[in-house]
Formats: C-alpha cells, sequence, structure tokens
C-alpha cells in the first residue's frame, strides 16, 4: 500500500475520528504515595487496560471515507474493491479547469471517463450518505456517466432522487449485492456494509425444513435450500426462507458456494412447477425469479438483446441449460458444467464467456 501525502485539504471541515478509535489509557508506572495504597489483605486493583483490536474498524472508517492512492484500490469490471470491501471513490486532485468540482463527483464504475487514466489521491467510501454527510461543504453527488450506469442497470431501489429528481441516495448496499460474485473472491461468504467480510460455516438448515419459504412459498422436501436460520436473522430476514429469496432480500451479501447455489435454485424452479401444475412458458420474469443471483446481471442485459429464455433444459445428457432458447438453438450453462458432446443444432455458451463477450466481466 503506498503512503499518501495527508496533507489537510483547504476550506473542507475535518473529519471526526470515529468512535472506534479512541486513545488507550496506559497507568503510569511512577510509585504512589501511601496514602494511595489500597488498605492491607485487599487485593490490588489492576490499573493496566488492554484493548483489543476491533476487526471491523477499517469498515467502520470506510464507511464516511478514508484517503488512499489509486493504486491501493483493486480495479474491477463493477468497481473498486479495498481490503476485500467493495467501494465508490470521490476526492479526485482536480484534472482540468473544466471539472472545477472534481472532488465531489462521486464515481462507481472504472469505465468512467474521468477515471479511467487517473492516477493520484482519491477518497474511498461505501455509504453513500455518511460519505455526504462527512463532507457536507463539498455537495458530493454521481457524476453523469456513472450515473447514466446505474440507471441503464436498472436495479430496484439502487438509486434514490427527491421529487426534484435529485439524487438523494444510492443504496450500495444493493449494488454489492447484484455484483457479489465478481466482487467477493470466497464463499460462503457474508458481508455487512459496517463489518468485514466473513466466512460462513453453516449457510443451510441442518435438516430437513418441514415449512415453506415465507417469502416465495416454495415448499420442498430436501435439504441445502433454506438458510440457516442464525444467518436470516444477522441479515434482516424472516427464519424460514429460501437461500434464492435470502440473496435477493437480505440487508447483506450472502454468498453460497455456485454449485450449492445452482441446486437450490433448481429446487426452487421444481417447487413452481408443481404449485403451476405444468411448465413455465418462456419469460423473463421467471427467470429473474428463480436463477441464482449472481446470474442477475447477465439476465439484465440478454433481456436488451433476446427474447424470453425457458430455464433448467437438459439439452443433452449431463448438460442442463440455465437459459435456452430451444426455438433458436441456443443455451448458456454453468461454469462448472463438465465437458460433454453437446447438440450439434445448438450454440452453446459458459456463463463466463458471455460475460465476458457483452462486457459484464
Amino acid at each position: 500500500m503506498k503512503l499518501t501525502n495527508f496533507q489537510p485539504i483547504h476550506n473542507r471541515q475535518t473529519q471526526a475520528l470515529p468512535h472506534s478509535f479512541k486513545p488507550i489509557v496506559v497507568a503510569s508506572s511512577t510509585p504512589r504515595s501511601s496514602a494511595h495504597q489500597p488498605p492491607a489483605g485487599k487485593p490490588k486493583l489492576n490499573l493496566s487496560i488492554t484493548s483489543k483490536p476491533n476487526r471491523n474498524s477499517l469498515a467502520n472508517a470506510i464507511l464516511s471515507g478514508i484517503q488512499l492512492d489509486h493504486s491501493d484500490l483493486d480495479s474491477l469490471a463493477c468497481g473498486w474493491r479495498y481490503r476485500s470491501i467493495p467501494v465508490f471513490v470521490f476526492g479526485l486532485e482536480q484534472i482540468s479547469y473544466a471539472q472545477a468540482n472534481s472532488f465531489g463527483q462521486i464515481h462507481i464504475s472504472p469505465k468512467c471517463p474521468t477515471v479511467g487514466n487517473y492516477q493520484g489521491p482519491l477518497w474511498a467510501s461505501s455509504d453513500y450518505t455518511a460519505a455526504q454527510k462527512a463532507f457536507p461543504e463539498d455537495e458530493l453527488k454521481p457524476c453523469p456517466h456513472c450515473l447514466r450506469h446505474l440507471y441503464s442497470l436498472d436495479i430496484p431501489d439502487l438509486v434514490h432522487k427527491d421529487r426534484f429528481g435529485t439524487v438523494t441516495d444510492i443504496d450500495w448496499l444493493i449494488y454489492a449485492r447484484y455484483f457479489a460474485s465478481t466482487i467477493f473472491e470466497k464463499y460462503p461468504l457474508f458481508w455487512r456494509n459496517d463489518e468485514r467480510p466473513q466466512k460462513v460455516s453453516s449457510l443451510f438448515t441442518a435438516s430437513n425444513p418441514k415449512y415453506a419459504c415465507s417469502i416465495c412459498q416454495c415448499h420442498i422436501k430436501a435439504s441445502d435450500w433454506a438458510l440457516n436460520p442464525e444467518l436470516a436473522e444477522r441479515s434482516g430476514l424472516p427464519k424460514e426462507i429460501c437461500l434464492l429469496c435470502a440473496e435477493r432480500r437480505a440487508r447483506a451479501v450472502i454468498i453460497a458456494p455456485p454449485q450449492a447455489t445452482l441446486r437450490a435454485a433448481m429446487l426452487r424452479y421444481e417447487s413452481l412447477t408443481k404449485q403451476l401444475g405444468s411448465e413455465p412458458q418462456a419469460s423473463w420474469a421467471i427467470a429473474e425469479q428463480v436463477v441464482p443471483a449472481s446470474w442477475l446481471p447477465l439476465v439484465q442485459k440478454l433481456k436488451t438483446l433476446m427474447g424470453p429464455p425457458k430455464v433448467f433444459q437438459v439439452i443433452a445428457p449431463r448438460v442442463l441449460a440455465v437459459l435456452c432458447w430451444p426455438s433458436m438453438g441456443r443455451a448458456i450453462i454453468a461454469d462448472n458444467t463438465k465437458e460433454a458432446k453437446y447438440p450439434p443444432n445448438y450454440s452453446v455458451w459458459r456463463k463466463a464467456q458471455i460475460e465476458r463477450e457483452l462486457g459484464i466481466s
């Protein structure tokens, strides 16, 4: 990590240190007078103070914004990451006279032309509202290019505006959840926006649940589809919830191994088929409901290019197409699908391959 010149920025309020950064008081080693000694026979009070480091101190500091060098960040297709935490950036030094308020512009995407070739100090944050409160004089707001990018994603509840059309909030957790499979490298994993990402030891319920999901009402007589109730509670969710509903609704990021998520999605689709009494027709709405959350950016992109697909179609022995267009002979399979002989009338892509071709990853 490069050390940045932490000189004061003129005409800006100095940030207050987070509550977790309190000085540690060390007891004096100078002998006290006998008047201050405890009575004989009484145990002496241990005045030395031990302080356990808080593993979430950095995550809390990032909420309001920390100053870094651009080289400290991991640049991804969907944004930036610092110490495994997804962040947006602002506070760039003025590049030209045409960009007088470059400090106050928030950037979401590394593809933004303003930051494409930028090298220098900047600020990083993981909470839009907290960053605005920390820099009230700078009137932080998304740059026009990044705002158009956010609108193009068409992610529900991501951008909030007032009645005059001014952006009042960007829900960074929703953005991170949408691109979780690109941002986070390990799984199973749990991340909340005031904590460091942490490994999950027990993702699903210990036994076969006897209940239906309280959101989608899927009821499956199998294991490894219902979220661990303790994890659901930590995520602000009902205790009785399936993994797919949890991925989409948690006030946290929950990432399961790809194979486990795909199995849970197939079980949910089978439950939906039983509820309907027949296999659903090709539909983008169905696809958005039943594919793993990691597939949603691809689904959103394909909606602008193709007609609705069918989901979870077997197109050859041991070959399951997650998205399939039978009439067009096109299919997209999971990355971990074993090599097999595909039907001669089909063009088949793996998920990562088509995402690269479409510029998603």
